[in-house]
């Protein structure tokens, strides 16, 4: 278990902190689940934290997509009868042999005819394996593009799928908007493509993944609510059940599952004008806000300076790299100095995962269970 915030002082921890919040998790998790129609598949990368990871399985989500051998060990070393989806589209061959013959992995990702052979090969060309056509679709919506390296462009995908066919014993087909997509019309355009490919090749599928990309609200990037999202995924859904009724649907949420139940606390170590150095930055937890310009939501724990006019910072992370910079603007106090701590909230998605050592600066990070009550705990 969690050890709770509440016997912690604040001011005695040297390094960033996270806390976390279930009840957002479990309210994320049970509306996805409630309003999808089809099997929710939580992509690992986004957190594999242990505490994550358990809570999914205890709010019913045995399905896993993964992208590496290690990310499968992980999962099952909690749970052995978990479903893993491996669909990263480019797999050494060593990782192929491991899941499907020590791991029992029968779920596989391709967008190239040589990743085909390679999974047959390693698999001494077993007959049980569900082999998904990653396409390409458009990333224009999305604040992280991910089509630059993978997907099958629609005019080689129908032979691809053919060969698919006659190796696997379902055939299914995903594609990926990106992450934090903002436009539920992305889902459209991947929901047409595959139509097309599909009656191109004359391959009736079994299994349609559409991938993540589901988005969170963050300060600037408000995109359409999730409702609208899944609602277009039904209705599009419905028209490749006109081809075929035995079509099984699936998606892979991670940010918009883990987004809003962690922040994290960070500590001011000097302040230059409206630039204030904290103690992590894109080479830890804050690569989102520094690469690619999210503007997380921020509060001073300090309940009367809270009281004082907002004002834009910038911050610089704890590294002698001057591109460790987040832009902004983050809205705090126009009091704060150095000693004080920053709340930084929506950190549940790609943070834990993307911290390196770069300056030696890694730490393992702590986690703290949010039951607390500010007013009543006394350090801040």
């Amino acid at each position: 278990m969690l050890e709770s915030l509440e016997r912690i002082n604040i001011s005695d921890v040297k390094y960033p902190f996270y806390l976390f919040k279930p009840k957002k998790l479990s309210k994320s998790v049970k509306y996805f689940v409630k309003n999808f129609d089809g099997e929710v598949i939580y992509s690992v990368k986004c957190n594999p934290s242990r505490f994550i990871l358990d809570s999914m399985n205890n709010l019913g989500l045995k399905s896993f997509d993964v992208s590496s051998i290690n990310e499968i060990k992980i999962v099952k070393k909690l749970f052995p009868d978990a479903k893993i989806y491996f669909m990263n589209p480019v797999k050494p061959r060593h990782a192929i042999f491991d899941a499907y013959f020590n791991f029992g992995v029968k779920n596989f990702a391709i967008d190239h005819n040589c990743e085909l052979k390679k999974i047959i090969q390693e698999t001494k060309n077993a007959k049980d394996l569900n082999l998904f056509l990653r396409i390409s679709t458009s990333n224009d919506f999305s604040k992280i593009k991910l089509n630059r390296k993978f997907g099958i462009d629609y005019n080689s995908a129908p032979n691809l799928l053919k060969e698919i066919r006659d190796n696997a014993l379902k055939v299914g087909i995903t594609f990926h908007t990106g992450s934090q997509c903002m436009n539920p019309k992305a889902y459209k355009i991947g929901f047409r493509k595959t139509l097309e490919i599909v009656k191109n090749s004359n391959v009736k599928i079994d299994l349609l993944n559409i991938g993540g990309g589901f988005p969170s609200k963050y300060p600037g990037l408000k995109p359409s609510p999730l409702r609208n999202y899944l609602r277009v995924v039904s209705d599009e859904f419905k028209k490749i059940l006109s081809l075929n009724k035995k079509v099984k649907l699936l998606a892979e949420p991670g940010r918009c599952l883990v987004s809003e139940c962690m922040s994290l606390i960070v500590r001011v170590d000097l302040r230059k004008g409206k630039m204030l150095f904290i103690n992590e930055g894109i080479y830890g937890s804050l690569n989102n806000a520094g690469n690619f310009g999210f503007r997380y939501p921020v509060k001073l724990l300090n309940s009367k300076k809270n009281r004082s006019k907002l004002v834009p910072f910038s911050f610089y992370g704890p590294t002698c790299d001057s591109n460790d910079f987040m832009k902004g603007p983050f809205f705090l106090p126009d009091s704060i100095k150095e000693g004080d701590f920053i709340e930084i909230d929506e950190m549940g998605a790609y943070s834990t995962t993307m911290k390196t050592n770069f300056n030696g600066f890694m730490e393992e990070f702590r986690v703290f269970l949010d039951n607390r009550d500010f007013k009543r705990n006394k350090t801040l």
